[in-house]
């Protein structure tokens, strides 16, 4: 695709803050319109079915949902949702500014469709009249039962399993109700957090919740179920167990969603090699894990896809480089995101698309000798007002001249008596104060909110506590020990043991050592200011000594923070356990 046909693509494409962003406001707004405007009618004695099961509505709120939550994965399933529930809204609905408010937002819904659909049309049909060339795409491999089809026969079963529950549920109450007396109970206090205590004739309370607020000596009738003294329910308000049909429903859309996505993978995986049209682009791997699409020139960014090669081995080395050129630049050697960098230039440059180029489509890229069958479907750069969405690829190798040169690393001529531990860059006076004071404090905070009542605060402090003292614990604990055998790294939860013998080479990256073995390579920070030569020259010649020794495989065992940590939750779950028994 040539930069001219590249740009008159990109003008076509639906802002994608339209549905990310402003709709979800809209949806919003609706809802509070819905909620805080209109009529206040209370519950009736004399027609309980206004305040009672819905199952209309129930059914209705997962397209109301889908329209919200679907915006950011499939935005033309959530617009249709949403026209669904416009219609929906106004042939049930009898309040007028409900109706308004959704009638704005289905409109908008129907807009933005007609918007997304005549997009699409109009970028297949830039492609027809683009340049291209006949290629043969090889038969795909076949794909067997994935992870996508077992999540939706789980959440199959799960609505098959809510279905029961509301059906059991209804059942238990209409028993209760065949047995049960009309009585008049009296508002005798108000409970906390809406609930009210209700006095009966006989003298017995029972707290209950309520739809409708009760001033203290209000009269109430209720149901009474003189077999069972725990159950009571106000006339005016019967129990109402439909939201099992929203969760059923939203549980099965979600498994519909996740099937069809299936079967386009698989479509996108024809079992046979067939002669296709190949429109002409640039592709180069970006940092989110995707290849960026360009026109054929380089000039136009296109959008993304993320692709999969059928050849294994290619696979295995993109997952690798996107592993660990994702992570921050001083986690990784200098010399082995180089190396992963020039592995990535076999999968950059030109290449030909072959499939619809437009937004969700599921087009295969052929690349040199690969071919890449795409994992999800291709999207646009995404956009507000002020920003656009860029490719951020990765930096080429450098060639020889510009790589910085490599520090002579001189064995040391001497060794410390072993075992000898580097020397670390000093830890803070109050490192080792702080974390005494959080594991000895936060138990007992968690104890005092629990016996205030305040729960959700208490665990809250169990959980975050956790979280800090893992913090404070890693520098208390870190330590990096060398033997005459192995080297050891305490870091974290984990102590890394690293047999001299599996190491291949030590380079030294300016304040951080770098650390290659035969399957992993590590990077040691932390090393004291001014001796990081020293530790590099000792550490090359415990691995120059260890040449002969006997072949060992890395192995982690576990380090005091994790004890630490373990034992603080275990010691705040028994004091919380012990104050909600007391």
């Amino acid at each position: 695709m040539t930069g001219e046909f590249a740009t008159r693509w990109v003008r076509t494409v639906v802002p994608s803050w339209l549905y990310r962003w402003l709709l979800p406001v809209g949806w919003g707004a609706a809802v509070a319109v819905s909620i805080f405007t209109g009529e206040d009618i209370p519950c009736s004695v004399e027609d309980p079915a206004y305040c009672g099961p819905d199952p209309v509505f129930s059914a209705a709120f997962v397209a109301c949902l889908a329209s919200l939550l679907l915006l950011w994965w499939q935005p033309v399933v959530a617009l249709t949702a949403g026209v669904v529930f416009m219609v929906l809204e106004l042939r049930y609905d009898d309040f007028v500014e409900a109706r308004i408010a959704w009638t704005v937002y289905g409109a908008a819904c129907v807009a933005l469709l007609c918007w997304m659909l005549a997009a699409g049309r109009e970028q297949r049909s830039l492609v027809m009249r683009s340049q291209r060339r006949q290629v043969q795409v090889p038969a795909a491999s076949a794909v067997g039962l994935t992870l996508r089809l077992g999540v939706a026969g789980a959440l199959m079963l799960a609505g098959i399993a809510a279905l029961l529950l509301m059906n059991w549920q209804d059942g238990r109450e209409e028993a209760h109700l065949q047995r049960a007396v009309e009585q008049t109970a009296v508002v005798k206090a108000q409970g906390e957090e809406g609930e009210i205590i209700l006095e009966l004739p006989n003298g017995r309370t029972h707290t209950v919740t309520m739809f409708d607020d009760h001033e203290t000596g209000a009269q109430i009738p209720v149901f009474v179920d003189l077999a069972d003294a725990e159950w009571i329910r106000p006339v005016a308000e019967p129990a109402d167990y439909t939201y099992w049909i929203t969760a059923a429903g939203s549980a099965w859309l979600l498994a519909a969603l996740l099937v069809l996505r299936d079967l386009k993978v698989r479509r996108a995986r024809p079992r046979r090699s067939w002669l296709a049209q190949g429109l002409p682009v640039r592709v180069e791997p970006d940092t989110s894990e995707a290849f960026a699409v360009y026109s054929a020139d380089g000039d136009v960014l296109l959008g993304f896809i993320e692709l999969t090669p059928d050849d294994e081995n290619a696979e295995l080395e993109l997952l690798k480089a996107f592993d660990a050129l994702g992570e921050d630049e001083e986690e990784v050697p200098r010399r082995y995101r180089q190396e992963l960098s020039a592995k990535l230039q076999k999968y950059r440059g030109d290449a030909l698309l072959v499939g619809e180029l437009a937004e969700r489509a599921w087009p295969t890229i052929l690349i040199g000798g690969h071919v890449f069958r795409p994992e999800r479907s291709f999207r646009a750069p995404r956009q507000v007002l002020w920003w656009r969405e860029l490719a951020d690829g990765f930096d080429g190798p450098l060639s020889a001249q510009n790589l910085p040169p490599e520090p002579e690393i001189d064995p040391a001529t001497e060794l410390p008596v072993l075992p000898w531990e580097a020397p670390l860059e000093p830890r803070f006076w109050w490192s080792k104060p702080a974390l005494i004071a959080l594991v000895a404090g936060l138990p007992v905070a968690a104890a005092a909110f629990a016996l205030w009542g305040d729960w959700f605060v208490a665990v809250c402090v169990l959980v975050l506590g956790t979280v800090l003292i893992h913090i404070a614990a890693f520098p208390v604990f870190f330590r990096v020990t060398a033997t005459a055998t192995h080297l050891w790294v305490r870091a974290g939860w984990f102590e890394q043991v690293v047999p001299w013998r599996a190491v291949v080479a030590i380079d030294l990256d300016e304040d951080r050592l770098n650390i290659e073995t035969d399957n992993d390579w590590h990077v040691l920070k932390g090393i004291a200011t001014g001796q990081v030569e020293q530790v590099t020259a000792i550490f090359e010649a415990l691995r120059l000594r260890s040449a002969t020794a006997a072949v060992e495989k890395e192995r982690m065992r576990p380090a005091p923070a994790l004890w630490l940590e373990l034992g603080f939750l275990v010691v705040g779950t028994l004091i919380l356990v012990g104050v909600g028994l007391a």
